[in-house]
């Protein structure tokens, strides 16, 4: 039984459409010109774990620091080594500028560059440490690649790929998101770092105070392919990470260790090999051929990451590896 009818014409839906149209399209306006006028802060979207991570060391990349040792490499290089510690075995201040393995050489690059020039004549020697499962990737993740570079240019990331990307792009969402919300409201961390630090803005003081280090929290069953290799797409990448060493300044270069299941019967040989070639893309003054290729598996987190308690013998291995050799 029909109890009602309804009629209707497109005009009538029209006064229903253009009120929520007309505040989209001043939000954006608003988000948009805000931004082009310079009267929106900059972008600073520390959103999630990465990211925060990213903009943390982006900005500490270009702050004043009495550091003469510059760690660089990928999130083996964050998470395995203490710069305090080794900051007090080598008896000269250390920063810790690792990242993570979305990222190459060319973006390790763009760091050092920025560290050199908030910090001339400053920058005695750089380490830059990967784990073998970072050099077999073909290039830097196009995501992490261009929060990277977005934020060192100081524009607004955008994910364009997607309708809905485009769209937030468009409305002026990701400038709210990037500009003010991550500003002015605190992130959530998910996982043991959330449970650790609580929020993005507590991770950034913790990595602050540890010197650019963060242990890693998680766990995650130790699984990998041990068919390490050097990808050839990598050589490039090595080369500008050369270019940006400013002179004067000693390079020296090591892989992070690989847990010993996950290692293969010719993984010696293998190691040497990357190494050596890896170290004559970039130039380096020296391989650090002294340090553990592999260790205990009970000594990692997860595959290229070791658990906090296994890092203080892994970060005293570096310390011995560059005594002697740096000034």
């Amino acid at each position: 039984m029909k109890s009602h009818t309804y009629e209707f014409s497109p005009s009538d839906l029209l006064p229903l459409l253009v009120s929520p149209l007309l505040v989209v399209a001043g939000f954006a306006l608003a988000m948009h010109g805000g931004a082009r006028m310079g009267l929106l802060p900059a972008p600073r979207p520390t959103l999630d774990t990465d990211r925060t991570i990213l903009i943390h060391q982006a900005d500490a990349s270009r702050q004043s620091n009495a550091a003469s040792l510059l760690l660089l490499g990928d999130s083996s290089c964050l998470m395995n080594v203490a710069a305090r510690q080794l900051t007090a075995e080598l008896r000269q201040t250390v920063l810790n500028l690792g990242t993570l393995s979305y990222l190459d050489a060319d973006a390790h690059g763009r760091l050092l560059r920025e560290y050199a020039a908030a910090n001339p004549g400053r920058l005695r020697t750089v380490v830059l440490l990967m784990h073998p499962e970072a050099l077999r990737r073909t290039g830097a993740e196009s995501f992490h690649l261009a929060i990277f570079t977005n934020y060192l240019a100081g524009t607004d990331h955008h994910r364009r790929e997607s309708v809905t990307g485009q769209f937030n792009a468009w409305s002026g969402l990701d400038i709210c998101q990037g500009r003010l919300v991550a500003r002015f409201r605190q992130t959530p961390l998910a996982g043991r770092l959330g449970r650790q630090h609580g929020f993005s803005r507590d991770l950034e003081k913790f990595l602050t105070w540890s010197q650019g280090s963060l242990p890693e929290l998680d766990s995650a069953p130790l699984v990998g392919s041990a068919e390490y290799r050097l990808a050839a797409s990598l050589e490039n990448g090595a080369r500008q990470f050369k270019a940006a060493l400013p002179p004067g300044v000693k390079l020296f270069v090591g892989l992070t260790p690989v847990p010993e299941q996950l290692a293969g019967r010719d993984f010696a040989v293998t190691h040497a090999e990357i190494l050596r070639r890896w170290g004559a893309w970039l130039g380096a003054d020296a391989v650090l051929t002294n340090l553990p290729a592999t260790l205990p598996n009970e000594n990692f987190a997860r595959s290229t990451h070791l658990r906090p308690q296994a890092v203080p013998d892994y970060t005293t291995a570096l310390a011995k590896s560059l005594a002697g050799q740096i000034d």
